[in-house]
């Protein structure tokens, strides 16, 4: 069992919902809820994050192009933007570093900030990398248990 779908949207956070719902095409009946559940959660951080932040100086119609798969053991997801990008080491380690203070000191109403690393860590691998198109691709892999 394999599905592959594919969707191109545009820079709007008005089609998250569009987004989710393609998202739902995927035959999932097999996978425990708690993944599935990670992945559509992970899938909204990264399509906003793809709007907030690679496209926010891009006119609305630039696209934003997602590629979803289940295999029998596995969900991947791939968010191509067409942002400067960056370095989702860099940024991971930062997240980390701010968490691992002492929580008198971490401001838990902020707004923004935790998405990468929410996302790391409800997914199995999750990189950001340039692709030869010049486009970058966000891609979260979570290997799943069946019900």
């Amino acid at each position: 069992m394999s599905q592959k779908i594919l969707l191109q949207v545009t820079t709007d956070l008005n089609d998250l919902t569009q987004v989710l719902n393609w998202f739902e095409q995927l035959d999932h009946s097999s996978v425990l809820n708690i993944d599935w559940l990670h992945c559509k959660t992970a899938l909204a951080e990264l399509f906003t994050n793809a709007v907030r932040h690679a496209h926010r100086d891009l006119p609305l119609e630039t696209p934003i192009s997602l590629e979803a798969s289940l295999t029998e053991d596995t969900i991947e997801i791939k968010i191509f933007d067409h942002g400067l990008g960056f370095d989702i080491s860099e940024k991971l380690a930062k997240a980390d570093a701010d968490t691992s203070t002492d929580t008198d000191e971490i401001d838990f109403l902020a707004l923004g900030g935790r998405g990468l690393d929410l996302i790391n860590q409800m997914v199995d691998d999750f990189t950001y990398e340039k692709t030869e198109d010049g486009r970058n691709c966000a891609q979260i892999k979570k290997n799943y248990s069946t019900t």
